[in-house]
């Protein structure tokens, strides 16, 4: 009889799992395999136990929760696979059979025996998947179709959790990716190209030609420098080659979730489904192979020039191709089955229709030319050549291959007419007509070679004209007539030597297989045309210099520039070799201006040229304001000097002129007799005038400079006579602010800026109630509010004056701010400060230091450069500081105050 300690030891050998389940679902007892089905000991009974009801698979738990539940009392269940969580995490599939003994008073519970079912459920999930792999990658036809089947399907199947297809890329340096999936993207994305030889999996695998399988400690035992691309979740790990031809080009990389070796049977596996799989991308790969071929065939056929077509020995058409709508406006089904000998012209249709049959017969090819019926009813001239294909099963018939030959034999008929009217119009033209062969020999020229180059017709006929082109033309033309285009206007020497421009218009005869035979060439003289349009050229290249003057002096300031532009210009426009600009003041002149070839030299040459402004035919001219032209053989001195002159041979003096009086003339010459025409005179008072306005415009723009300076000048001393300053005050920080903001580096209207700056500083104390302003005495802390006002209210005074840039309002505005943030008006500190209100401040509290006042004497500039030194970093920029106290104005105080010191 069996007793209970047979049936407990029956238990714990059992390789069946027990489980006792109460009423609510969850576990009272388990048997001792528990530890082999979910990694979990015996006494596991407590909330949270895998085998609790609550514990499976949410996609199974209703199920089994329903047959185990609601089971009826005494009757065994039995129990469809569904997934427990084994200890690891991962899930186990389960099978067996419940009994509900809740009834039974020894039991009080639901009785499961189930056993661990996982390799049998995987195995038909596998050979499901397979399957479907399969039959997916029988219907796939394109390379990418293929992968995406492998991803979707083919890691199913082999039961991988992630994986990827890469290709071998043509050359076998790199490796690319085709496609991925279940690797996170921080690992996948490094890896979608890299080099064949780099040292990893599946580089190693596809240059060793074999598959490799790892489990996780191969992995860091055989890439170490690689951890850090696994998963926590990642087991073990394969690459299967792809071969295509025996020949290596990819592999499908595998990552499992189970880290275990993987069997013989498993490899086997494996290794079916990527042979499987490499099958489908050898198809694929011809597939695209195939499709290429006929996207190439489809477009050769569409862009070639002619016309193929397949006729049947009866002469119907069972193929043509699409440029039949182009040469006779059918398309391709309007024509299919329809007999081509019909719409052959009558006159060459039992021509074209023995050529076509002598080609079926003989099998030689036949070329014919004949009149076709265009679909618009006129007649097209097409030309053929037929090739028998009637043995060929593919296309049971003769291939004809057409053109259009239309304008060719128009040109051949027009070239006939041509030449009958040619011989009465070559007599009396004089354009040259010539016949050339293909070479360029001359075949004929016309009389009119005699009037226009001066040969006699048969003096041509050897060479032709090419040896007489222009050295310097003869490549265009000969490039222009290699690739029968137009020939450009060339240059050809007469007998005399001289040279003519002429212009040639060419047409080109070709015999019935196309080939070039003759070229007829017209050439008329052209030279006047020539030399008109490089006139018309001259002239606008002038115009348009003095366009550039023009846009050259409204870009630049000062005088000196516009006249130092002005003589270049016109060095560039003139023959004229050298130039100077002399300016006038009062009655002397200054320095000139030169420009160029060897002004050096020429620079003591200049003193007579000094003198003419004020005597001779050069002085009246200027004093009358007008212009000067001198050649070699006209005197410009008084007494006439000896002509010509070696130096100033020809000369241009022009008068610069501002507000009716003389600024200065251009004097331009060379050392040679030069011929000016009455165009470049007109050009050089252009060029007077032009500069005289810009000399004009400069002098406004000085005074009202000046105007400017005067003004704010003028503002600065009124707020100083109001505000009881030290007289001079203004006067004084504007000269030192200027010189600070130099030695700082402040140039141009950066400098003027500061400098009106410091004008205007004290703008805001016109609003100051005098009471306030003049008060002698210490000022309470409302009177000191106002006062600290006077920056913001100058600011706003003088803000919306357009011509007063930003700097001038910056030392406005934050004079009064000191660099450890203790100023007003805004308390900023530091380099928030802006520089300009930086520069002043050190100005300003130097002069209030070195001024005398009602109430203090005026220090001398050693204590208040001292003084400076205090404040430096704390309420004024150090930098400043140092910048000001070198200033050269303050050595010469330092000298004066030396030599006091040691003075008996």
């Amino acid at each position: 009889m069996l007793t209970s300690v047979h049936f407990q030891a029956l238990v714990e050998h059992s390789a069946d799992l027990l489980i006792l389940l109460g009423s609510d679902g969850r576990v009272r007892y388990l048997s001792p395999s528990a530890q082999r089905h979910a990694g979990c000991p015996p006494t596991c009974t407590a909330e949270g136990c895998p085998f609790a009801l609550d514990q499976v698979h949410p996609d199974d738990r209703a199920r089994v929760t329903a047959q185990v539940l609601r089971s009826p009392p005494g009757v065994t269940t039995a129990l469809l696979p569904y997934r427990a969580r084994h200890a690891s995490g991962r899930w186990r599939w389960l099978a067996g059979t419940a009994i509900n003994l809740l009834n039974d008073p020894q039991v009080r519970g639901l009785l499961m025996q189930v056993r661990d079912v996982t390799g049998q459920v995987q195995a038909e999930q596998r050979a499901r998947a397979w399957a479907g792999l399969s039959t997916a990658l029988a219907s796939t036809t394109t390379t990418d179709e293929v992968v995406q089947v492998i991803l979707l399907q083919g890691l199913e199947a082999m039961g991988a959790d992630a994986g990827g297809v890469v290709l071998l890329e043509p050359g076998g340096q790199h490796v690319t990716v085709l496609g991925s999936a279940g690797f996170p993207e921080r690992i996948e994305r490094p890896w979608r190209r890299f080099p064949a030889d780099a040292p990893v999996p599946a580089a190693d695998a596809l240059r060793q030609g074999q598959d490799l399988f790892m489990t996780g400690e191969d992995w860091s035992t055989l890439y170490p420098h690689l951890q850090h691309v696994r998963s926590p979740t990642t087991g073990a790990t394969a690459v299967l080659t792809l071969r295509i031809h025996g020949r290596i080009t990819g592999a499908i990389t595998l990552a499992f979730a189970e880290d275990r070796p993987l069997s013989e049977a498993d490899r086997q596996h494996l290794r079916s489904v990527a042979a499987q799989c490499a099958l489908a991308l050898e198809r694929g790969e011809l597939h695209a192979r195939l499709e290429q071929q006929e996207r190439r065939f489809r477009k050769l056929t569409e862009y070639s020039g002619d016309l193929v077509s397949v006729v049947t020995p009866s002469g119907h058409l069972q193929y043509v191709s699409p440029q039949i709508q182009r040469i006779l406006g059918f398309t391709p089904e309007e024509r299919r089955g329809v007999n081509v000998f019909d719409s052959i012209h009558p006159e060459d249709r039992a021509r074209v229709m023995h050529a076509f049959h002598e080609t079926v017969r003989s099998r030689q090819p036949r070329l014919v030319t004949y009149r076709c019926q265009h679909q618009a009813g006129h007649w097209v001239w097409l030309e053929s050549t037929g090739t028998d294909a009637t043995g060929d099963p593919d296309l049971n018939g003769v291939v004809l291959n057409t053109r259009d030959v239309t304008a060719r034999m128009a040109a051949e008929e027009a070239r006939r007419a041509s030449e009958r009217r040619l011989q009465l119009f070559e007599e009396h033209s004089d354009m040259l007509i010539h016949i050339l062969s293909p070479e360029g020999r001359c075949l004929y020229a016309s009389p009119a070679v005699r009037t226009m180059l001066g040969y006699a017709p048969e003096e041509l006929t050897a060479d032709g004209v090419k040896v007489l082109i222009h050295p310097d033309d003869l490549p265009a033309v000969q490039a222009a007539w290699a690739a029968r285009t137009e020939l450009p206007v060339y240059r050809i020497r007469r007998q005399d030597g001289t040279y003519v421009w002429v212009e040639t218009v060419t047409r080109t005869v070709t015999d019935a297989a196309g080939h070039l035979t003759e070229v007829h060439a017209a050439t008329r003289d052209v030279t006047s045309r020539v030399n008109a349009e490089e006139a018309l050229r001259r002239q606008l290249r002038r115009f348009q210099h003095l366009v550039d003057l023009t846009a050259d002096f409204a870009a630049q300031d000062g005088a000196e520039q516009h006249m130092q532009t002005a003589l270049e210009r016109c060095l560039d426009l003139t023959p004229y070799a050298f130039g100077f600009y002399f300016p006038v003041g009062g009655d002397t002149l200054i320095e000139p201006l030169r420009a160029g070839q060897a002004t050096d030299a020429m620079l003591p040459w200049t003193l007579p040229m000094e003198r003419l402004h004020r005597n001779g035919e050069v002085g009246r001219a200027l004093r009358h304001h007008t212009a000067f032209f001198a050649g070699p053989s006209q005197a410009v001195f008084t007494p006439p000097e000896p002509l010509p002159r070696p130096v100033w041979t020809s000369l241009a003096v022009l008068p610069v002129v501002a507000r009716g009086a003389l600024r200065g003339f251009m004097a331009f010459g060379t050392n040679e007799a030069v011929d000016l025409d009455d165009d470049t005179r007109r050009l050089l008072l252009g060029v007077s005038e032009q500069a005289s306005r810009a000399v004009e415009r400069s002098v406004h723009f000085d005074e009202l400079r000046q105007s400017r300076e005067e003004t704010l000048r003028a503002l600065g001393l009124a707020l100083e006579y109001r505000d009881y300053e030290t007289k001079g005050h203004t006067d004084r920080v504007v000269t030192l602010t200027e010189q600070l903001g130099q030695a700082l580096g402040f140039t141009g209207h950066d400098l003027d800026a500061l400098r009106w700056g410091a004008f205007l500083h004290d703008t805001g104390k016109v609003a100051i109630p005098d009471a306030i302003l003049l008060k002698p005495g210490q000022l309470d802390p409302h009177e000191w509010a106002v006062i600290k006002r006077h920056p913001s209210i100058g600011y706003e005074m003088l803000h919306h004056i357009p011509s007063l840039p930003p700097g001038t309002l910056e030392v406005v505005l934050y004079h009064q701010e000191r660099w450890n943030g203790s100023g007003y008006p805004r308390g900023l500190a530091g380099t928030d400060i802006p520089l300009a209100a930086r520069v002043f401040a050190v100005v300003d509290v130097y002069d209030a230091l070195t001024s005398e006042r009602p109430y203090k004497t005026a220090w001398t500039h050693q204590d208040a450069a001292a003084q400076l030194r205090r404040e430096a970093g704390v309420l004024l920029d150090a930098r400043v500081v140092d910048a000001f106290l070198q200033l050269p104005v303050f050595g010469e105080a330092q000298q004066a105050h030396n030599h006091d010191r040691h003075s008996p």
